[in-house]
């Protein structure tokens, strides 16, 4: 009897054991893939993923290793590129995961390597395509520069030239020089103004700075359609979408207090209006953040106070939802989304994507998370981590998923990769 159940007991233990040395194995292949991606090497990262899988996987497999396929997909979707890039830059992605336009973040007099133009570029494989705008059209050098912005169909790429007095559009495709829409007087408000693009493309919202102006303009014709004059120490944000022909922007004029009353503002062919002002608080809104972003149905949008806790609104109403502490979002200096009961904060310190609920804890990142949040990150050194573009309406429709995925990464290895890797894969039992 004795000996029966030391043999049952092994007919069971054995198999579970195995279950969990391939699965720690997988495990640990899935931290080296991240911990690679992380130091730019997308190669290695690939190549980890890949062992933490089976050979020849089949779809439950890639449920049951779901931390190493997770890794794949962040290492195959990224692209890791060297751009001559400026140390300090703003950058924008377009909608198709084809261009890439960057201008450095402050002049300098000494010839440091942050200034530089509006540039055009191949995030696919770092080819600059473009030198589109010289700097001095961009600063005067009392104030930083606004990001440049991409329709959302990926057509056309708009940057603001408050020196010339005009915001600048051109075919992203081939960076030939479309339009100049005038009226934007330059100034010297620090980051004030930008623009943004209705979620339809339809309409063009541009921001100027000092003396302040918001304009309205048809994509179609590049006329004008509606235009908002504001004091000359106004500040102003474009808002992400519009769906329903109306924008928003924020409006802060600092004349009126320290920190200003931040305002609500609309505008659609038929002119220009107050939706609402926001109540005072004793940090103050942050009057500025860059084009502020929004979930994916315009109904909600974020931007921090003086303190850089991140408060998301409600964009019909203007309640406020959430306020989540700096502390928690960890300081997060990309691009942050409202999507569904939280927010992801993109570009964060760490150069890692991270969910939270509106109550401050961390959520985890589902698969469509995984492939919109690695939107764009730069080091210092200028390497680009991370290729989804778009953070609103790109989703990697270019790349393979699941088995497809799997199979299109192990068709580009040369033979003795292969035979390396499928030395070391997990094995299923």
């Amino acid at each position: 009897m004795r000996v029966f159940l030391a043999v049952l007991l092994t007919l069971l233990i054995t198999p579970l054991w195995a279950d969990t040395l391939a699965d720690l194995k997988s495990r640990d292949f899935a931290q080296q893939s991240r911990a690679a991606l992380g130091t730019g090497d997308r190669a290695a990262a690939i190549i980890a993923a890949i062992k933490g899988l089976p050979a020849d996987p089949q779809a439950p497999d890639l449920a049951r290793f779901s931390d190493a396929y997770d890794a794949l997909v962040r290492a195959a979707v990224s692209r890791s590129v060297r751009l001559d890039l400026p140390v300090m830059s703003v950058f924008e992605f377009d909608g198709t995961g084809t261009r890439l336009a960057s201008v450095g973040l402050f002049p300098s007099t000494d010839g440091d390597q942050s200034q530089s133009g509006l540039t055009l570029w191949d995030p696919r494989n770092g080819q600059k395509l473009a030198d589109l705008l010289p700097i001095d059209v961009l600063t005067s050098g009392a104030w930083g520069v606004q990001a440049p912005a991409f329709s959302p169909d990926g057509r056309f790429l708009v940057q603001m030239a408050p020196v010339d007095g005009v915001a600048v559009v051109f075919d992203a495709a081939t960076g030939q020089e479309i339009a100049r829409l005038p009226g934007h007087a330059p100034g010297n408000i620090p980051n004030s103004g930008g623009t943004a693009f209705s979620r339809d493309g339809s309409l063009l919202l541009t921001l100027g700075a000092s003396p302040t102006v918001a304009h309205l303009w048809d994509t179609t014709t590049w006329q004008r359609v509606a235009s908002q004059d504001f004091g000359d120490f106004t500040l102003l944000s474009p808002i992400d979408g519009g769906r329903d022909g109306t924008m928003n922007f924020t409006a802060a004029d600092v004349a009126k207090g320290n920190p200003p009353p931040v305002e609500l503002w609309g505008i659609g062919r038929n002119g220009a209006g107050l939706v609402r002002q926001f109540p005072p608080e004793p940090s103050g809104l942050g009057a500025h953040w860059g084009r502020i972003a929004t979930d994916d149905m315009d109904r909600l949008f974020a931007m921090p106070n003086g303190n850089f806790d991140l408060i998301v609104f409600e964009r019909a109403t203007g309640n406020e939802v959430a306020r989540l502490p700096s502390s928690i979002i960890g300081q997060s200096t990309g691009v942050v989304a409202p999507s569904g009961e939280g927010v992801l904060l993109l570009s964060s310190l760490d150069a890692l994507p991270r969910r939270l609920n509106f109550n401050g804890t961390d959520a985890p990142l589902d698969d469509i998370d995984k492939l919109t949040a690695i939107h764009g990150v730069f080091s210092l050194g200028g390497e680009m981590m991370g290729g989804s573009p778009d953070l609103l309406d790109y989703r990697g429709a270019d790349m393979p998923r699941g088995l497809e995925l799997y199979q299109a990464v192990i068709d580009r290895f040369p033979t003795a990769l292969k035979d390396e890797v499928a030395a070391e894969q997990v094995v299923r039992d």
